[in-house]
C-alpha cells in the first residue's frame, strides 16, 4: 500500500510510513472518523470521536499536545475495529489539526506499523453569518433529487460498491437527478415564488436495492457520489443565499441502511433488536396513549421500519453523542436553515426531546418540524411542544402536519357538510388551541410518500385551484411538492414510486420541457401562474403568513376565513358549491368594518366593499382589504 492514504473525509489526514491492507483496506467504506471534523464554540466542551480502522483494538492512541485540548480516554468497543476518543475542549481554544499517533500494542508482524492521524478543528461561522430559519411568510419547495433534474451526467454511474445503474424505465431504479440539476433550476424555482428547499435526503446510500429514495443511508457524513460531494452540496446552498433562499435538510435519527458501516462493524448497544429481527408496529398514539401497554410502546419505538433499516438505540450513550454531533456538524458545515426529522414518533422520545434542546440552545433560530404520519390531530400534537396536560416535556417544535392535509385533501375531493368537505378544514384550525405554536407546523398537499394531490382532486382544476388557494393562506409552514406547479399526477396504490416521476424537462433529450411556458398546456400554464401569485403573495404579505386568523364555519358550500395583521387584512373565501351564490358580507362586519374597497389578489382588480359579494362556483378568491 502506498505510503499516503488519504479517507474519503478531506478534513481527515493519515500518514503512515508503511500501511498494508490488514490495517487499512483500500475500499474508503472500510475506514471512518465520526465526525469528520469538529466545530470550536459549542456549549458542550466534549468531542467523542468513533475511530473505525482495521484491528484499532491492537493499537495505542496517543495526542499529542495541543493548547485547549485534553485526550480524557481512549475507550474500546466489543468489536475491535471500532474505539472512542473522547476529548476536553476548552472555551478559546483556536483552530488547527489535532495530531494522534496510532502504534502497535504489540508488533506482529511487518504490516503493522505507527502512523498518525490528524484532525482538525474549526472555527464556527459568527451568529451573524448563520442562515436564518423559516418564518410562515416562506414557501417551501419539496425536491426528490434523484427524479427532478439531472445537471450532471458523469455522476450517474458513480463508482459505488452496490453499482445500481441509471435506468430511467425503471420505476424504483436510479434516473440521474443530481445537486447540479437542482442549482441548474434555482432561477426557476426563484420565479415560481420558492423561498426555501426540502430535498429529501442526499446522504450516500450505497444500497443493492431502491436506493433513489435515500431514506437507508449508508454514510452520514457523505452525499451520495450520483447527486454530487459535499463541495457541491454547500455550493447549493450558498448559490440559494445569493437568491435569499434557504436550505432544509431531511434527517433520520431512526435508523440506517443495513449496508452502513456502522451496522457492518458495530459496538454492543448501538442498535435495537440486533440480533433477530423484530419491526416496529407502527403505533405512534402509544406514545401518548394512557392505556398502552407497555410492551407495545417499547416495540414501537425499538421495532426496525422494515429489514434493511437497522434501528438505532438513542438510549445507548455512544449513539446518543454521534447523532447529537451529527445534526451539529451538518447546521455549521453547510449553513442549513431548519431540519425536517423523517418518522418521527419512532426514535426514543426521551432522546428526541433531548436533541431538540440541544439544537435549538445552539442554533435559536433554527427551523425544525418532525414527520407525524397520524390520523388524529391530538396524536400529532402530542409530539410538539403542546398545552396538553402531561406531555409539556415535549420539545419538537412543528411537525409535518398530516391533519391539515387530511383536511385540504377532503375539502378538494369529497363533498361540503357539516363537518365535511371545506368544513374539514374549519374543524381542523379550530383545534389549534392544542399547540404552543401551530404556525411553526409544516403545511402540505401531498408529498414523496402519498398520492400527488391533482389525482387526489381528481384532476378537476376547480378543486386544486382551492387546495393551493388553502395552502397558501393558511397558517404554517407551506410546503409544495414537485411537480404540483404543472400538475402531476400519480396513486400509490401499486407503489409509492407512482408519485416520484421525473420532472419533464429535466433530461437532456426529455420530448417536452415543462419547466418553460412553451412546454407547458395552457391548463398547465394557468395552474402555474395562480400557484406563482399566490406564492409570492405569502413571501410578501405579512397577513398570509405571520398574520392571525378569524374564520367562520362553511355554509352552504361557501367558506370564509381572514388573515390579518394590525397592518393588513386578507379575506379568503372559497366555494365548493356547483351554482354561483351571492352571499352577504354582514356575518363579517367586525373585521370587515373601516374597510370599503377589495383588491383582488390573483387579478388586480379593485372593487368597491359593498353588502354581498359574488362567489362563482367552485371559485376561490383572495382579496386585501383597503381603506
Amino acid at each position: 500500500m502506498k505510503n499516503l492514504i488519504f479517507c474519503c473525509l478531506s478534513s481527515l489526514l493519515i500518514t503512515a510510513n508503511s500501511l498494508t491492507a490488514s490495517l487499512l483496506p483500500p475500499r474508503k467504506n472500510t475506514y471512518h472518523v465520526a465526525p469528520p471534523s469538529w466545530y470550536l464554540g459549542f456549549n458542550n466542551p466534549k468531542l467523542e470521536i468513533i475511530l473505525h480502522a482495521e484491528n484499532i483494538s491492537l493499537y495505542n492512541i496517543a495526542m499529542n499536545p495541543y493548547n485547549g485540548v485534553r485526550l480524557d480516554s481512549i475507550a474500546q468497543s466489543a468489536n475491535r475495529h471500532v474505539c472512542y476518543i473522547q476529548l476536553s475542549i476548552q472555551p478559546n481554544t483556536q483552530p488547527g489539526f489535532i495530531e494522534f499517533t496510532v502504534t502497535p500494542k504489540e508488533k506482529r508482524s511487518k504490516a503493522q506499523s505507527a502512523y498518525v492521524l490528524k484532525y482538525e478543528l474549526k472555527q464556527r461561522r459568527a451568529k451573524e453569518a448563520q442562515a436564518p430559519g423559516l418564518t410562515p411568510n416562506d414557501v417551501t419547495y419539496l425536491i426528490f433529487p434523484d427524479r427532478f433534474c439531472n445537471g450532471e451526467t458523469d455522476n450517474d454511474n458513480a463508482d459505488m460498491h452496490y453499482r445500481v445503474r441509471v435506468d430511467r424505465g425503471g420505476l424504483k431504479s436510479r434516473h440521474g437527478g443530481d445537486l447540479a440539476g437542482v442549482r441548474s433550476k434555482l432561477d426557476y424555482l426563484k420565479d415560481l415564488g420558492i423561498s426555501a428547499l426540502w430535498l429529501n435526503p442526499v446522504q450516500t446510500n450505497d444500497q443493492p436495492e431502491e436506493s433513489f429514495h435515500g431514506y437507508a443511508i449508508t454514510d452520514n457524513y457523505e452525499i451520495d457520489p450520483r447527486f454530487g460531494s459535499n463541495k457541491e452540496y454547500v455550493d447549493l446552498v450558498t448559490e440559494m443565499r445569493k437568491r435569499n433562499m434557504k436550505m432544509i435538510m431531511d434527517i433520520i435519527p431512526n435508523h440506517v441502511g443495513d449496508k452502513h458501516w456502522m451496522n457492518q462493524y458495530y459496538d454492543t448497544g448501538w442498535f435495537n433488536y440486533k440480533d433477530t429481527y423484530v419491526q416496529t408496529n407502527f403505533r405512534a398514539p402509544t406514545a401518548a396513549d394512557p392505556y398502552a401497554a407497555p410492551s407495545e410502546r417499547n416495540l414501537n419505538t425499538d421495532g426496525w421500519f422494515v429489514a434493511t433499516m437497522p434501528d438505532y438505540n438513542q438510549k445507548n450513550p455512544h449513539i446518543a453523542t454521534y447523532l447529537d454531533q451529527l445534526y451539529l456538524w451538518w447546521i455549521e458545515f453547510a449553513n442549513l436553515s431548519g431540519y425536517r426529522i423523517d418518522t418521527y414518533p419512532y426514535p426514543d422520545q426521551d432522546y428526541m426531546n433531548h436533541l431538540m434542546e440541544l439544537l435549538l440552545k445552539e442554533y435559536p433560530q433554527l427551523t425544525i418540524y418532525g414527520e407525524t404520519w397520524v390520523q388524529h390531530t391530538t396524536t400529532q400534537a402530542s409530539f410538539v411542544r403542546n398545552n396538553i396536560k402531561g406531555f409539556e416535556k415535549n420539545r419538537l417544535p412543528g411537525v409535518t402536519d398530516f391533519s391539515m392535509c387530511w383536511a385540504f385533501q377532503e375539502a378538494c375531493s369529497k363533498p361540503f357538510g357539516w363537518t365535511e368537505g371545506l368544513n374539514r378544514v374549519y374543524i381542523t384550525q379550530s383545534e389549534d388551541f392544542l399547540y404552543q405554536d401551530p404556525y411553526k407546523n409544516c403545511t402540505f398537499l401531498d408529498n414523496h410518500d402519498i398520492s400527488r394531490f391533482y389525482s387526489i382532486a381528481n384532476e378537476d382544476i376547480d378543486a386544486w385551484k382551492r387546495g393551493v388557494t388553502l395552502l397558501m393562506t393558511t397558517r404554517g409552514l407551506p410546503c409544495i411538492y414537485y411537480g404540483t406547479e404543472i400538475l402531476m399526477t400519480g396513486k400509490t396504490e401499486k407503489s409509492d414510486a407512482y408519485v416520484r416521476f421525473d420532472f419533464p424537462g429535466g433530461w437532456n433529450g426529455d420530448p417536452v420541457n415543462k419547466f418553460t411556458p412553451k412546454g407547458r398546456t395552457s391548463k398547465e400554464n394557468d395552474a402555474w401562474k395562480w400557484m406563482q401569485t399566490l406564492n409570492k403573495a405569502r413571501t410578501s404579505m405579512p397577513a398570509l403568513g405571520v398574520g392571525k386568523t378569524m374564520q367562520y364555519s362553511g355554509i352552504n358550500g361557501i367558506f370564509t376565513y381572514f388573515r390579518y395583521t394590525d397592518n393588513q387584512k386578507v379575506m379568503v373565501v372559497l366555494s365548493q358549491s356547483d351554482q354561483s351564490q351571492e352571499i352577504s358580507l354582514s356575518r363579517f362586519v367586525e373585521i370587515t368594518n373601516g374597510y370599503n374597497k377589495l383588491r383582488n389578489i390573483l387579478t388586480g382588480e379593485i372593487t368597491p366593499l359593498g353588502s354581498t359579494l359574488k362567489v362563482a362556483a367552485k371559485g376561490s378568491y383572495v382579496y386585501e382589504l383597503l381603506k
